[in-house]
């Protein structure tokens, strides 16, 4: 047998040997390979692997310093129950290596970046790497963010850049409140906002430079769970709210007086998507944008849920026409209704109210009239409402800025409205 082993040993080295040149070939096949067959086998491999690599030769030294992808999804777990002081060490090290990586980055453009991070207290450092990303004209951005101290704001280049922000908002699976300040939506074409359990959500818009500026963009809002909904702007593009069945407040505000039928038309669009909303509050421009809009009120949708609808804001009180009409019918449920800038009537003293809105025979309790002066055309909105609300049980009148310290003047109107003929024998007149 020893000598059998004799026998053999020779022949092991030889094959030893014979590996070990396969491997030294191996290694200099893999290094004449060009640099960019080099850099897509290393966006294959998690970014704090690929980086081990710069200490196989010189030529690898930063190589990985120009790959397509950059992956830190495994540096820092996202469940960690050790001690407090090794995850602290760990997040340290992570913060401090994505920082050295982006530093070392040349110009190459990155394809993919994915980053997960606690963020505690170092918001601004996150979103100097954003911004970082973004230069470098990232294609796909995948960022998980967790544990904030405080309100994060993303940094505005990403709503800058066109082709992320088509795609920022869509697959976002925990979160639950997101508001765009100053947004303009540049010359895309569709934006996406996707997440189950989105509770509230606000949108800003900024104004825009010129006439066309976001024409033709169209914001799509999957959000089954959203409870609250706030749009400020100038209605620029359109809003399509989908399968917003749990929405319960809304709260609407344009800033423009344009009637054109495009603008109506996105309004009504709008409208169509708060059709589940329980408090519903208007500005008074919305009333003035669907004025002439009326292929759109013929087919306004029902608002079922509606119980409070206020209108409020702008220079002048709502009038009770067509339109506010038309809302109030598709109202049926409607139980308080509020006119924060008063509300006036622009037809003859004996206009009659034809057909009655249905809550107004069986629903409508409370009204309130703001900033009221008791001029003619006030008076007779007022009059109209008292006259068919008949199961209202209080309306409260506030006066204008003008009235309020004039005691007498205040007397001769309470005089006037406690004379108006009530449709409900339980009605209280308050005026304040």
């Amino acid at each position: 047998m020893e000598t059998s082993c004799l026998i053999q040993e020779p022949q092991k080295k030889q094959k030893l040997n014979e590996e070990d040149e396969d491997i030294d070939g191996n290694s200099k096949c893999l290094s004449d390979l060009p640099e960019e067959i080099l850099r897509h086998i290393l966006s294959f491999l998690p970014t704090k692997h690929a980086v081990r690599t710069s200490v196989l030769s010189k030529r690898w030294e930063y190589l990985w310093a120009s790959i397509p992808n950059l992956d830190f999804k495994r540096s820092l777990p996202t469940y960690f129950n050790g001690p407090i002081e090794k995850y602290k060490s760990k997040r340290r090290l992570l913060m401090n290596f994505v920082e050295r990586v982006l530093c070392l980055r040349d110009s190459y453009a990155i394809k993919r970046f994915t980053l997960p991070c606690d963020v505690l207290g170092d918001a601004a450092r996150v979103n100097t790497w954003i911004s970082a990303v973004v230069r470098h004209n990232v294609q796909e951005l995948n960022i998980y963010l967790d544990k904030f101290k405080g309100e994060f704001s993303l940094p505005y280049c990403l709503f800058t850049y066109e082709y992320l922000t088509q795609h920022l908002f869509s697959g976002l699976p925990v979160l639950k409140k997101l508001s765009l300040t100053d947004c303009s939506w540049g010359g895309l074409k569709v934006v996406c906002i996707s997440a189950p359990k989105l509770h509230s959500l606000s949108i800003w818009e900024s104004e825009r430079p010129d006439s066309s500026y976001g024409d033709g963009c169209e914001v799509l809002i999957f959000a089954v769970r959203l409870k609250e909904f706030e749009y400020s702007g100038e209605l620029f593009i359109n809003y399509c709210l989908n399968n917003s069945f749990s929405l319960e407040k809304a709260e609407i505000t344009v800033f423009s007086n344009n009637t054109s039928a495009q603008v109506a038309h996105r309004m009504y669009k709008l409208l169509i998507g708060l059709s589940n909303v329980k408090l519903l509050q208007l500005s008074c421009a919305v009333v003035e944008v669907l004025i002439d809009a009326a292929e759109h009120l013929l087919h306004m949708p029902m608002f079922n849920n509606l119980t409070d609808l206020i209108l409020y804001d702008g220079y002048w009180s709502v009038a009770l026409d067509s339109v506010l009409l038309r809302i109030l019918h598709k109202s049926p449920c409607l139980e308080t209704l509020k006119f924060w800038k008063g509300i006036r009537l622009w037809e003859n003293d004996d206009w009659i109210l034809d057909p009655v809105p249905p809550c107004f025979l069986s629903h409508v309790k409370w009204i309130e009239v703001g900033d009221y002066d008791g001029d003619r055309e006030e008076f007779s909105a007022v009059k109209i409402l008292l006259k068919n609300a008949v199961v209202l049980n209080e309306i409260v009148i506030f006066c204008s800025v003008h009235l309020r310290g004039n005691l007498e003047k205040q007397e001769n109107l309470y005089k006037q409205l406690i004379e108006i003929p009530k449709g409900s024998r339980n009605c209280k007149i308050v005026l304040k």
